[in-house]
């Protein structure tokens, strides 16, 4: 009878999927290595598996377990007996082995893929903290996270995510600090992505909403991997994606993206003071526009007489009323930030600031804006740039020209019922069960003096709306 699985080789090697097939024959028996070269140690491969079965079976008769155990070199292997599960191992990477004479075969862990080393985070950059950050190599993001805790009640759940692209997920937490809805409620949404390819964290993210449309992040990101191990020991979720260099986090708060590690580390008032900078310029960022609106053209009355002729002087020349006038120089300040991501690294940050320079003074200069009108536009655009997950400040860019659409139509009125409709959209989201708006409403003076403080001195307690298993942090 005709072994199955020289069946599959013959299938294999009728179709091109750039499988590699080595035959060796041993004491009258035939044995196949099957494996892809692009993604195969080829090192490992001839030095711990061909040349140690031709070493052992010049005079041997083998098995397949008896090469498992005694024979091969690999660390890492597992006997099979389905065939039709075989493309799928070969496809990730892996080495099978197998015999004509022979109802099972080895798989071997040979996957070498080109990676770059461990660097300084670019996005979520620190003065004190550690320079270590997440990659796109999937084992190398688990293993800065195992070194920096090394409890045993550290859990790693694994997802193949992909019909196609047969992704690697990682669902990270600690099983007795975790809380277990939110764990479960996390494995229940991954288990439901059905999806042809995941290539990046921010696939999963999209799929961890609440609703499709939601403005607001309900998931964070984090690109150091000090920052995922401080909130694993939280009591949060942590998800690792492979081929992703940044990881996302959940539960998340509305607060906590203007958290920042320094915070943490460096003198208690520092820390202070620097979380209220980055409230003040969130806020700064969303409404100075619509306030210059508001003020402007509806209630010049609250400035000071001298100013008002001032700013009517400035405006003498300007063709447009001021909310044309802000919508216009917000979206060109847009326009330019968006350029300047999308520049090459070396010629990208010299030409955003020129072009803002050269743009800003020119419209000036043409009567097409008023002085004060750059000047707003570019502290907006500087106070978006504090907050330190860039996903939380995205919907403040949206969201500012509606507020510039409201005040230009009603006036203060309108400012007061756009900051409402934002404040009621804000306060109705949950995330995994946790109030977005948490530890604010519900209220708790504790967790939102820990909060404020940012000293682990002071904080005794994990946060109470996450409602951990431990409560006690130290």
């Amino acid at each position: 009878m005709k072994n199955k699985f020289i069946d599959k080789i013959e299938e294999f090697s009728k179709e091109s999927l750039g499988i590699s097939i080595r035959k060796m024959s041993i004491a009258n028996t035939e044995v196949f290595i099957l494996y892809i070269g692009q993604l195969t140690d080829k090192d490992s491969l001839s030095n711990n598996i061909i040349k140690p079965i031709l070493q052992n079976g010049m005079n041997n008769i083998l098995t397949i377990e008896q090469i498992a155990t005694s024979v091969i070199y690999v660390d890492d292997i597992s006997i099979y007996d389905d065939e039709n599960k075989m493309i799928d191992y070969i496809l990730e990477g892996k080495s099978i082995i197998l015999m004509s004479n022979a109802c099972k075969y080895i798989v071997a862990n040979t996957l070498k893929v080109e990676k770059r080393g461990v660097q300084s985070p670019e996005i979520d950059t620190t003065l004190r903290g550690p320079k270590d950050s997440f990659t796109e190599n999937f084992d190398d993001n688990l293993s800065l996270i195992r070194y920096r805790i090394k409890d045993p009640a550290l859990r790693i759940d694994h997802f193949t995510i992909g019909k196609r692209s047969r992704t690697s997920v990682a669902l990270i937490y600690i099983k007795d600090i975790a809380n277990e809805k939110c764990v479960n409620e996390v494995k229940r949404r991954l288990e439901d992505i059905d999806i042809d390819g995941v290539f990046e964290s921010g696939y999963i993210q999209k799929f961890m909403l609440n609703n499709t449309f939601d403005l607001f992040p309900q998931v964070g990101i984090m690109e150091r991997s000090d920052t995922a191990c401080a909130n694993i020991i939280e009591g949060k979720v942590i998800i690792v994606v492979e081929g992703s260099n940044l990881a996302l986090v959940m539960p998340k708060t509305f607060i906590e993206f203007l958290d920042v590690d320094d915070d943490h580390y460096d003198n208690i008032y520092l820390g202070m003071f620097s979380k209220l900078l980055r409230i003040t310029a969130l806020i700064i960022s969303l409404t100075l526009a619509s306030l210059y609106v508001a003020v402007v053209s509806f209630h010049t009355d609250i400035l000071p007489s001298q100013y008002i002729l001032a700013i009517a002087t400035s405006r003498g020349t300007v063709p447009f009323n001021s909310v044309v006038e802000a919508m216009l120089m917000e979206f060109v300040a847009e326009i330019l930030r968006e350029a300047s991501i999308r520049l090459p690294k070396q010629i990208g940050p010299a030409i955003g600031i020129v072009g803002a320079i050269v743009i800003g003074q020119a419209a000036v200069a043409a009567g097409l804006v008023s002085p004060l009108m750059v000047i707003m536009v570019s502290l907006s655009v500087m106070c978006s740039f504090v907050s330190p997950d860039y996903t939380i400040v995205n919907p403040i860019r949206i969201l500012k020209f509606f507020m510039i659409a409201m005040t230009g139509t009603l006036g203060l009125f309108g400012f007061v019922i756009g900051l409402t409709f934002i404040a009621i959209n804000i306060c109705s989201m949950t995330s995994f069960g946790v109030s977005y708006v948490a530890p604010l409403s519900p209220f708790n003076f504790v967790d939102l003096k820990n909060y404020i403080f940012s000293d682990i001195t002071l904080s005794k307690k994990r946060p109470k709306f996450l409602n951990t298993r431990d409560k006690t942090r130290q």
